[in-house]
């Protein structure tokens, strides 16, 4: 009787090949690591590690998007109307919570990222669908009264993502441990930058 193959063993792989190469990049940084070294730490063949990831940018993309996404799902959620500053808020709190796991790291990714034409693309379309989302989600609770209207919603999710990530990225400069002021400094500049009544 033939084996039959196991449907979640591609998955798993993938998993075993982006945690290899989240211990390597800790241990070496992400231009020192080369594919050898995640393969040894995977216990794979470089040929197995090619059935899943394209090159070492790719496996890159895959760890940063795969951490956004843990936070992105936050943006579900959000409500459209009073709720949406503490919505935000906890979002916030998801994602500096997300990228503390590997700050160095991300930091390093978003810096190669703006000469690497690969993984900038992967990680901008990521980042549009998101802001799209966030977009929506503003958009809908201006037509409920609920966010300051004269706002262009895509103005206003560009800004709390720029300071989202600026946020991420000083608290990673500075090893600032304190989460909750974090959250607490970028729910104010929400209130401010959305709140119904100016």
């Amino acid at each position: 009787m033939p084996r039959l193959a196991d449907p979640a063993l591609p998955e798993r792989r993938r998993g075993q090949i982006l945690d290899a190469a989240r211990e390597c990049f800790r241990e070496r940084g992400f231009r020192l690591t080369t594919i050898e070294e995640i393969c040894a730490q995977a216990r794979i063949s470089p040929g197995a590690l090619y059935r899943y990831f394209d090159s070492k940018a790719d496996i890159v993309a895959a760890i940063a998007l795969d951490t956004r996404a843990q936070a992105e799902a936050a943006l579900d959620a959000l409500p459209d109307d009073h709720g949406l500053i503490d919505g935000i808020a906890a979002l916030a709190r998801a994602f500096f919570e997300a990228f503390e796991q590997d700050a160095t790291l991300f930091a390093d990714i978003w810096a190669e990222a703006a000469g690497d034409p690969v993984l900038a693309k992967a990680l901008g379309a990521r980042d549009r669908a998101t802001r799209e989302r966030l977009t929506a989600v503003i958009e809908r609770a201006q037509r409920a009264g609920a966010a300051y209207p004269s706002l262009a919603p895509a103005d206003a999710a560009e800004a709390l993502m720029a300071a989202l990530e600026g946020f991420a990225l000083r608290r990673t400069l500075w090893k600032d441990r304190d989460i909750s002021e974090a959250v607490r400094r970028f729910r104010t500049l929400a209130l401010h930058l959305l709140k119904p009544k100016r």
